[in-house]
C-alpha cells in the first residue's frame, strides 16, 4: 500500500501538468501496466527469452483468462522493443502509451 502511494506521489511529481488533468484511476491503471512492463523487461534481460519462449511460459503458468491475455498484450509490446531497453524506459513507454489510450490521444496509424 505504501509503495503504491509513493509511486503515485512520484508520478505526480514527474508529470505535474499531466497529473492535474488525469483522473486517479488513470494514474493507478497506467502505473500498474507500466510496472508490469518494467518487470517483464527485467525478466527478459535476465532470462534471455525470445517472445515465443516467454509466451509459452506464461501460457503454462496461467489459465486462459482475461488477465493472462492482458499480460501477454503488455509483454508483446515490451518484446517489440530492443532487449537493451532499460526497464525504466519500458516503464515510461508503457505508462505514456496507456495514458494516451485512456485519454484517446493515441497517434493514428
Amino acid at each position: 500500500m505504501l509503495q503504491k502511494q509513493l509511486l503515485i506521489i512520484a508520478l505526480l511529481y514527474v508529470f505535474p501538468v499531466q497529473a492535474e488533468e488525469m483522473e486517479r484511476s488513470t494514474i493507478t491503471t497506467c502505473a500498474y501496466q507500466a510496472g508490469t512492463a518494467r518487470e517483464i523487461q527485467l525478466i527478459r534481460q535476465s532470462e534471455g527469452d525470445d517472445w515465443s519462449q516467454f509466451e509459452q511460459k506464461i501460457k503454462q503458468i496461467y489459465k486462459d483468462t482475461p488477465g493472462r491475455s492482458d499480460l501477454l498484450v503488455i509483454a508483446k509490446n515490451v518484446y517489440l522493443q530492443p532487449i537493451t531497453t532499460l526497464p525504466t524506459e519500458a516503464y515510461e513507454k508503457a505508462f505514456t502509451a496507456c495514458v494516451s489510450r485512456i485519454q484517446g490521444t493515441e497517434p493514428s496509424a
